[in-house]
C-alpha cells in the first residue's frame, strides 16, 4: 500500500512520493509549477486579497529535481497579475515561481488551531505559453 512519503521501487529505480510539507525543503528555490485553476474567491472587503485556487499541482525544483505533488494551493490574484496575466477558470497553467514561507494569521487557520504556524507557498514569477 502506498502513502504520502513512502518509497516506491519501479524498474530498480527508487523514488520518494513527496508531499506538501516537503515544500519547506525548497524555500527560496526557483521551481516550475503546473496546475489547474479550480476557483476564484473575492475578498469581502479588500480587492488586493482576492484569491485563486490551483489544484493537482506538480512542483519541480530548478534545475530539474524530484517533483512534489500538491493537492491544492491558494494564490493571491495580484501575484498572477504581476507575473503577466490572470488565468481563466478550468485552465491548466504552467509557470516559474519561487517557494516562500509565511505565517498563518487569519481566516480558517484560527478555527483549525493553525494560527501563527508556518506554511509554504509559491510566488508566480513568469508564465509559460502553452
Amino acid at each position: 500500500m502506498l502513502y504520502w512519503g513512502s518509497t516506491v521501487r519501479i524498474n530498480d529505480v527508487t523514488s520518494v512520493i513527496r508531499r506538501r510539507d516537503d515544500l519547506r525543503l525548497l524555500e527560496g528555490t526557483p521551481v516550475l509549477v503546473s496546475g489547474r485553476v479550480k476557483e476564484f474567491r473575492k475578498h469581502e472587503r479588500r480587492k488586493d486579497l482576492d484569491t485563486i485556487l490551483l489544484v493537482n499541482l506538480i512542483i519541480t525544483p530548478k534545475p530539474i529535481g524530484e517533483s512534489i505533488s500538491v493537492g491544492h494551493l491558494w494564490f493571491l490574484r495580484r501575484q498572477f497579475k504581476k507575473a503577466g496575466r490572470v488565468p481563466e477558470q478550468g485552465e491548466r497553467i504552467r509557470f516559474e515561481g519561487e517557494v516562500y514561507s509565511y505565517r498563518r494569521l487569519g481566516g480558517k487557520s484560527i478555527d483549525r488551531g493553525l494560527f501563527n504556524t508556518t506554511d509554504y507557498g509559491v510566488k508566480p514569477l513568469l508564465y509559460y505559453a502553452h
